[in-house]
């Protein structure tokens, strides 16, 4: 152990003599712990601001008109109230054209258009015949790994949301509140 010791120390001088060996040390040791510092807080939290990721939201819903209750019902103009107060991303709210054209240009991250049988098929769960609402969700593949899948909405979870906020209006609507 003590010849362990003797060997360190004489390596020690004889770096702090020599300038080249001195710098290639410091390098050797230095940035390593730069290069993990700026890594961790890089990544630290990547969907922490998603308020800035621009995500154009579409309607082209035609509503739904009641047969056996005169109901007039736009679910997809439901939607998009309840993205206006969501701030968890930069909704901008267009045409749908102007959605597919911003995607395919880099304008937006996303794109998601409310089709137009959207709340028909919202209101056919009171039906014999239930059908599945689709949204279309586009998204710019050439943007980075950290934006692939946005926490907060990518395709599946702006589903789940959209769907809550139907099923929170819907009540509203049939309770009278």
């Amino acid at each position: 152990m003590r010849n362990i010791w003797t060997i360190f120390t004489r390596d020690i001088r004889k770096i702090r003599t020599n300038v080249i060996a001195l710098i290639v040390v410091l390098g050797v040791t230095v940035v390593p712990c730069l290069y993990a510092w700026f890594n961790i807080a890089a990544s630290w939290d990547p969907y922490g601001n998603t308020g800035n990721l621009k995500v154009a939201v579409a309607s082209v819903d035609e509503g739904y008109t009641g047969n056996l209750i005169p109901l007039q019902l736009n679910l997809g103009d439901q939607v998009l109230s309840a993205l206006r107060e969501n701030t968890q991303l930069n909704w901008v709210f267009t045409t749908k054209s102007k959605a597919m054209k911003g995607v395919k240009s880099g304008e937006y991250y996303a794109a998601i258009v409310i089709p137009e049988d959207f709340s028909q098929k919202m209101m056919s769960v009171f039906s014999s015949e239930a059908e599945h609402p689709d949204l279309t969700y586009y998204e710019n593949e050439k943007e980075n790994d950290f934006t692939r899948e946005p926490a907060p909405f990518n395709g599946s979870s702006f589903r789940r949301y959209a769907a809550g906020c139907m099923g929170r209006y819907a009540v509203q609507r049939v309770c009278g509140r």
